[in-house]
């Protein structure tokens, strides 16, 4: 076999096979792609930061759909509540993805430094928030199957600002809703996580198409990306039923960290 042709092959099974692992952490997270695919694009495999952006859009509406169908039928996915999210948020995320191609050059290098930073905050409040004193004893405000006017306005306040950081950044649909949800609203670990997978679809694909009519996507990475993501994303929702609740939310944390220091690290040698 030519050399070029055994690189090639090689290159094609490493993507599907992060694509798998990916996929897993989707499922069984609810994080993944703003947090670790578009670092992956933009500080490995040398995307520009608009192109990375789409393809980590449009990849986790896919492979979160996946994901999404074994949450509904383990039930993780409370409706009221993730529908209200989904449709304040839309707005919001056409808005941050118009935002990126208003702005020039020089000032779209501040956009992966925004991105590392809200990460590294996201991931530390998370972690704050699954400790000891924090989790005993503070009471949640709202319940997600009677959510009054209260409740609706915390949220539209909620995804107007994690509506347009999904869609200057692809981050918010996983990390930001998921720490809101954490705080506001009395669901265990596994439901934040099955909710949070639908809302991502239902506003991550608005922002997606708003991208696209500019940059347009990488249809041959994406394929790669989403053959590897398939069957991961039903393994990592299934773990989500495992996994006890405490620990669940670190390894939330932890990927977001992760995704932070490798967005950092680019944006800071480019």
């Amino acid at each position: 076999m030519p050399e070029e042709l055994r690189h090639e092959d090689e290159r094609v099974v490493g993507i599907i096979f992060i694509g798998f692992i990916l996929g897993f952490l989707i499922g069984l997270t609810g994080v993944g792609g703003g947090a670790l695919l578009a670092p992956a694009l933009y500080a490995v495999l040398g995307l520009g930061y608009q192109a990375a952006v789409s393809v980590t859009l449009i990849y986790a509406v896919i492979t979160k759909a996946f994901s999404a169908v074994q949450h509904v039928r383990q039930g993780t996915v409370l409706w009221r509540v993730t529908l209200l999210y989904g449709g304040l948020g839309i707005p919001g995320a056409i808005l941050g993805a118009r935002i990126i191609h208003w702005t020039n050059d020089s000032t779209q290098q501040v956009f992966p430094f925004v991105m590392s930073g809200l990460l590294m905050l996201v991931a530390s409040l998370i972690i704050w928030e699954s400790g000891e004193s924090s989790a005993s004893g503070r009471r949640k405000p709202f319940s997600p199957f009677n959510i009054k006017t209260r409740g609706v306005l915390a949220v539209a306040v909620v995804q107007s600002f994690a509506g347009v950081l999904l869609g200057a950044t692809s981050v918010g649909a996983g990390s930001i809703v998921i720490l809101s949800m954490l705080y506001l609203f009395r669901m265990s670990a596994q439901q934040v996580v099955g909710s949070n997978i639908v809302i991502a679809i239902i506003i991550g694909f608005p922002a997606w198409l708003t991208h696209f009519a500019v940059v347009g996507v990488h249809w041959n990475l994406l394929g790669l990306l989403v053959v590897g993501s398939a069957a991961g994303s039903v393994l990592g929702a299934k773990c989500t039923m495992l996994i006890p609740e405490r620990p669940l939310k670190r390894v939330v944390a932890g990927i977001i960290y992760i995704g932070a220091f490798a967005t950092l690290v680019k944006a800071w040698t480019t």
